[in-house]
């Protein structure tokens, strides 16, 4: 499932052109409709397999978490968005996390942030042995226009850190 980043950069810098007009009016509805998607031939689907309470879990979420203490927030202002990501570590706090994701209501992941990052379902399921071991640290995106330096820096560094930590299987938490 290659990506044609080649293909991708012209179409993309057209629809920024177009649609920040719009983006700054807060018209999102229009500029969604515009945005040249990759769609790619297949995706690579793989069955899971193996035992989970014998393989290593983490989890990554797109919610725009960060550490209110010691991360700045994700960008929200650019039309771009921003391809960065942020460690969350496993024994976070509910208190301790900020949200940064301009397009989504974040009222009930505010009163529950298991909502968007079920960590604490994740612990629950560890501490019964259903899964073998939860890695000490999790990520978070926030929304990304611009997949380019996603798709070739962003996403390399956390496809290292997860072979760094032994990950078996990632848990994907789309918001």
């Amino acid at each position: 499932m290659p990506i044609d980043l080649e293909k991708f950069k012209p179409e993309y810098k057209k629809w920024v052109a177009e649609s920040l007009p719009d983006y700054r009016a807060g018209k999102m509805t229009e500029i969604v409709k515009k945005y040249p998607l990759i769609v790619s031939d297949g995706v690579p689907w793989t069955p899971y397999k193996g035992q989970p309470s014998v393989q290593t879990f983490a989890m990554v979420t797109s919610g725009g978490l960060y550490l209110k203490n010691s991360q700045p927030p994700f960008d929200t202002v650019s039309i771009h968005g921003d391809p960065s990501i942020r460690e969350i570590p496993k024994t976070v706090r509910q208190e301790e996390i900020g949200i940064a994701h301009a397009h989504y209501d974040h009222s009930l992941a505010e009163q529950d942030i298991n909502i968007i990052f079920p960590i604490h379902r994740l612990i629950e399921l560890e501490k019964e042995r259903i899964i073998g071991r939860l890695t000490d640290t999790h990520y978070s995106f926030s929304y990304v226009n611009d997949v380019v330096p996603l798709v070739t820096q962003t996403v390399p560094k956390l496809i290292s850190w997860l072979k760094a930590d032994g990950v078996d299987a990632l848990l994907l938490v789309p918001v």
